[in-house]
């Protein structure tokens, strides 16, 4: 015997939704257009996370998070396969459940038009307030146009973790511009000496880092003013430039609270503060431990936290 769930009032009708897993909300939600639109007035707004993956076995697959959960899969196949459940989003979806993993997954052939309709249709039910990225791949083409329309839907963006290589240059101008809304920016492997990129202004970020940092100017290091927290691996930066960045920041130090640098140069700590009102406030050596204190109507500390590495901190 079935039951009316969509009979329900609105309140009953909340209570049980509130039990239901994502998988469960999803199949009821394709049974008709009125249980689709009673039930995702019932959903809560959630934050999700979009992993690209390698996967021996299967490829490239997409992975839906919210969480530390996974709710959904997207496979990349390049050879068809034949289906015999189907789920019905805006047009027929293969669909797929995993029992062992708790999962539903799909199989495409192309990974943006599956993205896309699919993101939709959960940004409908599940009024997806804020998306996180983490690419695990060696190359990052296919998550860049995936963050391109979660941008052009307007959704917040949350952490973007780059775990490998960037492929090329054009590639990684798309990367930064498409994570300058985000809160949290980490990229790991990024080759390209000679490669630039004028637009660090529009970053707001809490943290922002790039392990290999080798590329980038004193001029880009200093448009990042309105991050928190700040860092960078490999520079070439010296002493003075070190000073030129502290003198930009003393001046106008926007929203920075931290900044670390990893130089591949020597630096003396006594040239990075040259010309500022600092005092030496824990002595050490030239390797670890030494701190000076700027005084003014921003005070900033200068630390050597270990060889080349600088840390240079806002202070109350």
């Amino acid at each position: 015997m079935s039951f009316p769930l969509l009979r329900l009032p609105c309140l009953a009708l909340e209570v049980i939704i509130k039990f239901c897993d994502h998988e469960e909300i999803l199949f009821l939600v394709q049974t008709s257009q009125r249980a689709r639109r009673l039930i995702s007035r019932h959903t809560k707004s959630h934050s999700i996370e979009i992993t690209v993956t390698n996967n021996n076995n299967n490829g490239s697959y997409v992975g839906i998070f919210h969480g530390d959960r996974e709710f959904f899969r997207i496979y990349i196949k390049t050879q068809g396969e034949n289906f015999h459940e189907f789920w019905r989003f805006k047009t027929l979806v293969p669909v797929l459940p995993d029992y062992q993993k708790n999962l539903l997954f799909s199989r495409w052939t192309q990974i943006e038009q599956a993205f896309q309709e699919i993101l939709d249709f959960l940004n409908e039910i599940f009024r997806i307030k804020e998306v996180s990225f983490k690419n695990n791949v060696k190359f990052s083409c296919r998550l860049v146009p995936i963050a391109e329309h979660v941008v052009s839907k307007n959704l917040k963006i949350g952490s973007v973790d780059w775990q490998n290589s960037v492929g090329y240059e054009p590639m990684a101008e798309r990367i930064l511009m498409v994570s300058k809304g985000a809160t949290n920016f980490k990229l790991e492997k990024f080759n390209f000496f000679s490669f630039r990129f004028y637009h660090f202004h529009l970053f707001k970020m809490d943290r922002f880092e790039i392990e290999h940092a080798e590329w980038m100017t004193v001029d880009q290091v200093i448009a990042l003013w309105n991050c928190k927290q700040i860092r960078l691996g490999d520079v070439w930066f010296d002493s003075k430039d070190i000073n030129t960045i502290l003198w930009e920041y003393i001046e106008d130090p926007g929203e920075l609270l931290e900044l670390r640098l990893t130089s591949r140069n020597d630096i003396r700590i006594e040239d990075v503060v040259t010309g500022l009102n600092a005092v030496e406030v824990h002595e050490g050596n030239h390797w670890k431990g030494r701190k000076f204190r700027i005084t003014g109507q921003i005070r900033f500390s200068v630390t050597v936290v270990w060889g080349d590495n600088i840390v240079i901190t806002r202070e109350p």
